[in-house]
């Protein structure tokens, strides 16, 4: 149990690094959301003792459940259940995204567009770290996506990120590692 919540917590603090590229920090809370259901479908996974597998089906089950009550909850059946208007309700809000990322540079403004790609995102690296981290027992591989996180703001900011970012993501990888290393012993 120690290791999906040791690579939700290095998904969490890579995607700090993401706070230059918007104008204030709301979607933070939608992108802990994320982490937060894939973590959880993680830990019920090695909890229960289910099939390596499902782990990362049942991240992308309840990453789409968070994403439709985050971002359609007005369409959707109890809040969260989709329903077709909740469906047609978040592909509008991600065509709005697309829309607003292509006619804003950073630092962005935040729509409810740009938080949707963004807990997407974040959503689906921390799944990737899962997979890697937890469900094939190669800590050190799940570096990759966590790079990919951290190279966003990379690609689009002139100036590099803040130490304090790069250090909290560097700090969250060593967690991961130090926490697969206990497992492994």
């Amino acid at each position: 149990m120690r290791l999906p919540l040791a690579a939700g917590l290095a998904t969490a603090a890579a995607a700090a690094t993401l706070y230059p590229l918007f104008k204030n920090a709301s979607w933070a809370w939608s992108g802990l959301g994320a982490i937060t259901a894939v973590t959880l479908a993680g830990v019920v996974t090695s909890r229960c003792s289910l099939p390596r597998g499902l782990a990362p089906v049942g991240g992308l089950l309840l990453l789409g459940l968070y994403l439709i009550m985050r971002f359609a909850r007005e369409e959707a059946w109890a809040g969260f259940v989709p329903t077709p208007d909740a469906l047609a309700l978040l592909w509008t809000v991600l065509e709005s995204g697309i829309t607003d990322v292509r006619r804003y540079a950073a630092p962005v403004p935040v729509s409810p567009g740009i938080s949707l790609l963004t807990t997407g995102g974040i959503g689906l690296i921390a799944i990737l770290v899962d997979l890697c981290a937890v469900r094939l027992r190669r800590a050190a591989l799940a570096g990759l996506p966590l790079l990919a996180l951290f190279s966003v703001p990379a690609a689009f900011l002139v100036e590099p990120v803040g130490w304090p970012a790069a250090l909290a993501a560097a700090l969250g990888y060593l967690g991961l590692l130090l926490a697969d290393g206990r497992e492994r012993i």
